[in-house]
């Protein structure tokens, strides 16, 4: 799991999560758009399915059974681990130009403790 954390801190900026902007102005993360995938997504196998799948991976877990979607090597994994990764990924807050933010790196801290990495 920590490897997977790290893989997460490192992997995104404020301008390359997989998110997208809506009619509204808000910002919608996506599992898979435009080649970018978060960081549940990146761990999917099949990624680009679930493109239109607007639903938190609580209820993915629900619809789908996360466990039977992941790569192999994601699978074992508590589901809250994966709901902090995404939450993680999520927050415009934990993200600037250069990755982290300070609100960012606390709460990959934060997750560490919680999960005993």
């Amino acid at each position: 799991m920590l490897e997977t954390l790290n893989e997460t801190a490192a992997a995104y900026t404020s301008k390359t999560r997989a998110t997208e902007t809506q009619d509204t102005d808000a910002t919608a993360c996506r599992y898979f758009i435009a080649g970018r995938c978060c960081p549940v997504g990146r761990c999917l196998e099949n990624p680009i399915e679930f493109q239109d799948v607007h639903l938190s991976v609580i209820l993915l877990d629900i619809g789908y059974k996360l466990e039977s979607i992941l790569k192999p090597e994601y699978r074992g994994y508590p589901l809250g681990f994966w709901a902090s990764l995404q939450k993680l990924h999520d927050q415009p807050l934990f993200w600037d130009e250069n990755g982290l933010s300070a609100m960012g790196r606390a709460t990959v801290e934060g997750i560490k403790r919680e999960f005993n990495l």
